[in-house]
């Protein structure tokens, strides 16, 4: 590749810049720094290629090396004609540094593998039991009701791979018993118990004041402690095989959303959580990935608001039903269709979950969404003066309006 590069180099870029020094009288062995940059950077791009080549960590296709080549060859003319020509490597080191980034990573085959997958009753969970079903993963689907309709119809859409069942991520006893049962059915058909993707989650609407302190206590059990007693009872099996540990946190864990602080809590406690099990198991050879999704159909929200704002406003003080009023305890959307902003495809989602699962080298943080990368760069790198508009309007989703506010 390094040969390649450097004979494309000579052969279209050197002799043309021969003829030109020529026609001003300098000499043809002077040496241009931009000429010596470009060609330090195409020797050290072709050794990192077949370092990587050798290694077996890039899965190199006929078609990326046309694709390379041809972009360098464009990218060298650019070189050439632009003035400076120091602007011209640059830009050649840029889509260079691009192009490692995006090339086609060596991928594990799913074959014998298994992976343990949370919340699969509706939304990503089922649509990713699914999905690694149709890969060639033997699933293990969790359900809160393994009886339910939404059983049922994945069973009837996927192999005989497919094993669904019982688990409440929040009861220790249910996933212990899980895990034993993962243990017996892995290790009796010469399975890898090879991922844990902790994708169950919970979500209320509404502040410290207001939400019950059960329903906060709910969500941190199901959002957090879930993950962390999954983890408990299947990582000495997953240890076994050096498999892949993925946690699905939100873009509302890396930033404040008003009236989802406790959502956002849980979240930022999964996604810093799974950032230190990803320094802790390394010495086990074990992969960890966040998942960071944003602006999807999960069906998180599809609880019954009516009901829960009539148990919250029963158990809230004279004080905060004087200062609120009952119209703040069943908050509501000040879009018409909510809904209609949301993605139900998942299949960024999927493919980025698969890639960490597969990859040889899978990424420490998978975004998915607009919002999964702008609403955390604007809040963490902006000045708060700068910040502070911009994100009250893009996280600014709520009708509520306090009494006690004028």
């Amino acid at each position: 590749m390094c040969g390649l590069f450097t004979m494309l180099y000579t052969v279209l870029f050197v002799n043309r810049e021969t003829e030109r020094t020529k026609m001003v009288g300098m000499e043809t062995s002077d040496m241009t720094p931009a000429k010596s940059i470009n060609i330090i950077v195409y020797a050290v791009f072709g050794i990192y290629m077949l370092i990587q080549c050798f290694l077996r960590n890039i899965n190199l296709t006929s078609r990326t090396v046309v694709m390379v080549t041809l972009n360098c060859v464009f990218l060298q003319m650019l070189t050439f004609y632009l003035k400076p020509d120091l602007w011209g490597s640059l830009l050649l080191i840029g889509y260079l540094t691009v192009a490692v980034k995006w090339l086609p990573r060596r991928k594990l085959s799913p074959r014998r593998k298994a992976v343990l997958i949370t919340g699969c009753d509706r939304g990503i969970g089922f649509s990713l039991a699914q999905h690694l079903d149709s890969q060639g993963f033997h699933v293990f689907a969790s359900f809160l009701n393994n009886k339910g309709q939404e059983q049922q119809e994945l069973v009837k859409k996927c192999s005989n791979r497919l094993h669904t069942i019982q688990m409440d991520v929040s009861s220790v006893q249910q996933v212990e018993a899980a895990a034993n049962h993962v243990a017996t059915e892995v290790r009796g058909q010469g399975l890898e118990f090879w991922g844990i993707i902790n994708n169950a989650g919970i979500c209320f609407i509404g502040n410290v004041e207001i939400m019950a302190t059960e329903d906060m206590n709910k969500v941190m059990a199901i959002n957090y402690f879930g993950p962390v007693n999954v983890c408990k009872a299947f990582l000495p099996l997953l240890r076994q095989y050096r498999g892949r540990l993925i946690n699905v946190a939100s873009n509302a864990g890396l930033v404040p959303v008003p009236l989802m602080g406790v959502y956002c809590a849980s979240k930022a406690a999964l996604a810093t959580m799974s950032e230190v099990w990803r320094y802790e198991l390394q010495r086990w050879g074990i992969k960890v990935a966040t998942v960071i999704p944003s602006g999807y159909k999960t069906g998180i929200l599809a609880y019954d608001k009516a009901a829960v704002a009539d148990r919250w406003w029963s158990k809230a003080s004279d004080t905060v039903q004087r200062d609120y009023g009952r119209e703040c305890f069943n908050i509501k959307f000040k879009q018409k269709n909510p809904q209609d902003m949301l993605s139900a495809n998942f299949a960024e989602i999927l493919n980025n979950i698969t890639d960490a699962l597969l990859s040889a080298y899978p990424k420490s943080y998978y975004y998915n969404g607009f919002l999964a990368r702008s609403l955390p760069f604007l809040y963490l790198h902006l000045p708060t003066f700068i910040s502070d508009p911009i994100m009250s309007v893009l996280t600014d989703w709520f009708d509520f309006k306090p009494n006690s506010v004028t």
